[in-house]
């Protein structure tokens, strides 16, 4: 008998590392990558039911160790893809592994939770981005397939999956790190929520507050901070989560929304004598971006730089504005006529939370300068409260540093 060596093995689609996950979890991962010797990361896409069709349903394209790009994949993460379940019980034969859970909790993905289960394999959580979506809508009446597929998965299975957890039949996480003061705030305020989570009934048997990843890339940063740019983060109308939702978005409604914006961010430029640069989420394509910005040079990958560099920075939906909100940089919220519901919904979350403008990129073409500069600036200080609910809890430790330490005395 030998003592088998620990492992974390992060548990998840390569899909996700293809469309950024390493770049977007950069500064957590490399405090991982600095702490043990080694990080396997391992494919769930054959370990689901039904693999083939469970692509299908997630738009992903069957993926090797080779057949991708791993930005900012630490040195020592090493990819391992089972063919089928055998290989992934013969994988561990040699090792015990602390499984990184980072899959759906969808009805495809449950078969994974099966096996975490059938291995006695404990498992954890990082949600540590300092973020809280709103709820998905479906938005689209012609596509009952999707809606149906849709709400099966998010709303039933993720319920369901707890319930399981419940039984014992899956696993549940030892400990989630999380970001969200309010989500915490909620389980406390609500009496079933609080006896839940006393007897260890909610998905997570502990739920730990951490300093979010934003927080610590702006703790860690030694970027030189300037007003350089306009900076405006853009969103894909046909990305896989909205076509999952809606379908495919038809090609007038998406001219017509960039010839708005476009000419939108145009105005601001020569208001505000300031170059326009146009940043997009790491999964994004920038091919499908540059087609429709003909003026502006669009990055992937720098979003974070050029936010430092940034007089003003003007968003839809996206989770990079925290690092614009913690650097106290002038924000402006964009709403387009030519987006779905869904998106709209979206695109008004962070304006609410945080407390900064919404502008309609067709309606408030003729804004009057100044007034926009006034508010823009006096909204600076709504952002303390938001900061204080998702992004710092212990200005003395970054969170990355005290996920490593949990994990360790945790696991190791």
């Amino acid at each position: 008998y030998f003592m088998k060596k620990k492992y974390i093995a992060i548990i998840c689609s390569f899909y996700s590392i293809d469309k950024g996950y390493f770049y977007v979890q950069r500064s957590t991962f490399k405090k991982i990558s600095e702490s043990f010797d080694k990080v396997y990361v391992v494919n769930c896409q054959n370990l689901r039911f039904f693999p083939t069709f469970a692509k299908k349903v997630y738009m992903e394209k069957d993926y090797n160790e080779t057949n991708f790009e791993k930005v900012n994949m630490p040195k020592n993460f090493v990819l391992f893809n089972p063919k089928n379940s055998n290989d992934f019980s013969n994988f561990l034969k040699d090792k015990e592994i602390i499984v990184m859970n980072h899959i759906n909790k969808h009805f495809f993905d449950l078969k994974v939770q099966f096996l975490i289960k059938k291995h006695k394999l404990k498992q954890f959580q990082i949600s540590n981005l300092g973020k809280e979506g709103g709820a998905s809508e479906i938005t689209s009446k012609n596509h009952f397939f999707k809606s149906f597929i849709y709400f099966f998965n998010q709303k039933l299975f993720n319920k369901l999956t707890v319930i399981l957890s419940n039984l014992g039949l899956v696993p549940k996480l030892e400990i989630r790190f999380f970001s969200n003061l309010k989500h915490l705030e909620s389980i406390k305020k609500s009496k079933l929520k609080s006896f839940l989570y006393k007897k260890q009934l909610l998905w997570a048997k502990e739920i730990k507050l951490v300093n979010s990843m934003a927080y610590d890339i702006f703790l860690e940063n030694k970027l030189k901070i300037s007003e350089d740019y306009i900076v405006h983060l853009d969103a894909g109308l046909n990305n896989r989560h909205e076509i999952a939702l809606r379908g495919e978005w038809p090609k007038e409604k998406v001219e017509q929304h960039y010839y708005y914006l476009e000419k939108f961010l145009k105005k601001l430029s020569k208001d505000f004598n300031k170059k326009v640069i146009v940043t997009i989420h790491p999964g994004y394509n920038i091919e499908d971006h540059q087609t429709f910005f003909k003026d502006f040079q669009i990055y992937k990958y720098r979003t974070t730089e050029f936010i430092f560099k940034s007089f003003m920075v003007t968003a839809f939906d996206s989770s990079a504005v925290t690092e614009a909100i913690l650097l106290k940089k002038k924000l402006l919220g964009l709403d387009s006529d030519f987006m779905s519901k869904n998106e709209r919904y979206h695109t008004s979350i962070y304006p609410k939370r945080v407390g900064y403008l919404l502008y309609n990129t067709r309606h408030n073409y003729n804004y009057n300068k100044n007034e926009l500069l006034r508010e823009m600036n006096n909204n600076i200080s709504n952002y303390e409260k938001f900061i204080s609910k998702y992004h710092c809890f212990d200005t003395s430790k970054s969170g990355s540093q005290v996920i490593v330490d949990e994990i360790k005395e945790k696991f190791f």
